[in-house]
């Protein structure tokens, strides 16, 4: 299991879990006595957002600079360390329990459209109850940011939330009523990503944000095409 170094709570509390998982003959040779073995390690990666795309992560495991890896070849053929590598999010894992517990059909009657199941939400920013939410897909993006995060911290109305990470768009107030799946944030030219979403209040510049946000750029090695782009794009407007 691989966590990047800014995560070292995360990292102390999946290392604890994993003992107390071999404790108890859940993991380790033989898992509860059946002919099955299965190991499970944290390993802790060189702070990178780059990291989380699937290529970059392996090369991180290898002990290298995280970068892209060109494709193909695909990780499921040529992955790490030149080996078949089946890459797989925490979240998707995290659903397994519930599928194999109550069945597929259970799980599908989460969410909406081709949207199934539950999603982890981030609230951060100007929020009064900031912190993570895990609900189905379809809840509307005010819904989140009012009923459960509160509003603004400062108490004033919310202007405007980013959604989906520093690549995300920022979405207004008036389009609070757009259900968190992805088929509607496409069709709104947003996108759900990771689920952060960021809250600002109405004291915002939003003419400074796009400006704030690509001069991060630089140091994020994703992409470098669509950064020098988008920088352009950004100050071009």
């Amino acid at each position: 299991m691989y966590v990047r170094s800014e995560y070292p709570d995360a990292v102390a509390t999946l290392r604890q879990a994993i003992d107390i998982a071999y404790a108890h003959g859940w993991l380790g040779a033989r898992v509860l006595g059946a002919d099955f073995s299965f190991e499970l390690v944290v390993r802790v990666g060189a702070g990178a957002y780059i990291c989380g795309e699937e290529t970059s992560m392996l090369e991180s495991l290898e002990g290298k600079r995280g970068m892209i890896r060109a494709k193909p070849p695909i990780p499921a053929l040529h992955g790490l360390f030149g080996k078949p590598t089946v890459v797989n999010n925490v979240l998707s894992l995290g659903t397994v329990p519930m599928i194999l517990a109550d069945g597929p059909k259970a799980f599908a009657e989460y969410g909406i459209g081709r949207s199934r199941g539950t999603q982890v939400f981030q609230l951060a920013g100007n929020i009064a109850r900031g912190g993570i939410v895990e609900t189905a897909f379809g809840i509307t993006l005010g819904d989140l940011v009012q009923r459960y995060g509160g509003g603004s911290r400062s108490g004033r109305p919310v202007r405007a939330v980013q959604v989906g990470g520093p690549l995300g768009a920022y979405l207004p107030a008036e389009q609070f009523d757009l259900p968190m799946d992805y088929e509607s944030f496409a069709a709104a030219g947003a996108m759900v990503g990771h689920g952060g979403i960021v809250v600002f209040d109405d004291t915002v510049d939003m003419a400074h944000q796009p400006g704030s946000r690509w001069s991060s750029a630089p140091r994020n090695r994703a992409a470098n095409a669509r950064r020098a782009g988008s920088a352009r794009s950004a100050v071009s407007r």
